[in-house]
């Protein structure tokens, strides 16, 4: 049994055959690790009985219900229970037949070929898309915050991130059809062609002759170019990181990223799960930036994103603009079982490091944006109020 830790989380991937922000862990992935089973055992054996008695029901299912058909085999029984359970329990959690997760783990081994569109799962099962600037969603006229119905006539309520990938994995040049919602209630479909295309998730931009660094997600190289731009900064007064709609990606990545402005020990975040908690700090011996960092956030910045803003903040080393995050505050693990399916299962809660919970609340900023829908403007002026 292969157990594949996933801390990021938004719950964000990118729809795309090489990045797939932290739900990705191809072998090479520094967070994939084998489970600690003991040698010889079998996981049934805790629980026989219960195994037996399921195994019995399979076979009066399929062999006596009216409803049962030769297309519901007992694989496809199992799934659909263990779906419906996790389902119940959690709004992360999924299972993955053979095939899907095989799907899914073949993306993450290709280039960066697909739809180029960041998603988020909301508690309440909504898909968020975030098109990658210039990809080929944006590039189809798919808009941040528009929630994702369905690829291709497949309804993505319901299903995990990772399922969700593997809907829309495929070859360049073939599209896919995408149907969206808009906040208003309309909706619309979108053919999107698959390509290949280049993600950049730390870019500089120019607004009102404020340069501002763009953090669209956190990916492995977040850390080198975020240092890179911070370094071209050094002579200001003040440095704005925008984080708005960065829906969060790999974990570490954000706790790497962290640390360019922590001093060695300071923490970062905490994880804390059933066998106990896990803590994260700065371990890089080196002078932060002296200058005020400002973190601008709205309701779609989410999970690795949060982790960054909140360990900017109660370190007193950033000073949040904007509206309260979205509130992604969970980690996921990928389970592979022994016959090729797989188990998503949320196995632990992200802290602060002041130890405040922040699923399903959200990170409250440390200076309000008023407005229905701040814009660059708003938020530019209220970064000048406060360096005034």
């Amino acid at each position: 049994m292969k157990q594949i830790c996933i801390r990021k989380e938004a719950a964000i991937l990118v729809l795309m055959a090489a990045f797939l922000g932290g739900y990705v862990a191809g072998p090479a992935l520094p967070w994939m690790k084998e489970a600690d089973v003991p040698p010889g055992a079998r996981p049934s054996e805790t629980n026989e009985p219960a195994i037996r008695h399921y195994a019995e029901a399979l076979v009066h299912i399929e062999r006596d219900a009216m409803f049962s058909t030769p297309a519901d085999s007992p694989q496809e029984i199992v799934a659909s229970s263990l779906r419906a359970y996790l389902g119940q329990k959690d709004p992360y959690s999924d299972f993955l037949t053979k095939e899907e997760y095989a799907k899914f783990m073949e993306a993450s081994r290709g280039e960066q070929t697909g739809i180029g569109m960041d998603i988020e799962k909301r508690r309440n099962g909504d898909i968020l898309c975030y098109p990658i600037p210039n990809g080929p969603a944006a590039q189809a006229g798919v808009k941040p915050g528009e929630q994702l119905l369905s690829l291709d006539g497949v309804a993505t309520r319901g299903k995990s991130l990772p399922a969700i990938v593997s809907l829309a994995a495929g070859r360049q040049g073939v599209p896919i059809v995408a149907e969206l919602e808009n906040s208003s209630g309309n909706r619309r479909l979108v053919s999107i062609i698959r390509a290949r295309f280049s993600a950049q998730p730390v870019s500089e931009y120019t607004h009102r002759s404020s340069r501002i660094i763009r953090l669209a997600s956190f990916t492995p190289n977040t850390r080198q170019e975020l240092d890179y731009l911070v370094s071209k900064q050094r002579q200001h007064d003040y440095i704005i990181i925008d984080l708005r709609g960065c829906g969060g990606g790999d974990f570490y990545a954000a706790v790497d990223s962290a640390m360019l402005f922590l001093a060695k020990g300071e923490e970062i975040v905490s994880v804390s799960g059933r066998s106990g908690s896990q803590n994260y700090s700065a371990t890089i011996p080196h002078v932060p930036p002296a200058q005020r960092i400002f973190l601008w956030q709205d309701e779609f910045t989410a999970s690795a994103a949060e982790i960054f803003i909140a360990a900017l903040t109660e370190n007193d080393r950033g000073i949040s603009v904007g509206t309260a995050t979205a509130g992604k505050g969970t980690r996921q693990d990928i389970i592979k079982l022994q016959d090729g399916a797989a188990l998503i299962l949320t196995t632990g809660y992200l802290l602060t490091p002041r130890r405040v919970e922040f699923d399903g609340s959200g990170l409250r900023p440390m200076h309000q944006v008023e407005g229905d829908a701040p814009d660059e403007d708003d938020f530019l002026s209220k970064t000048a109020m406060l360096t005034g």
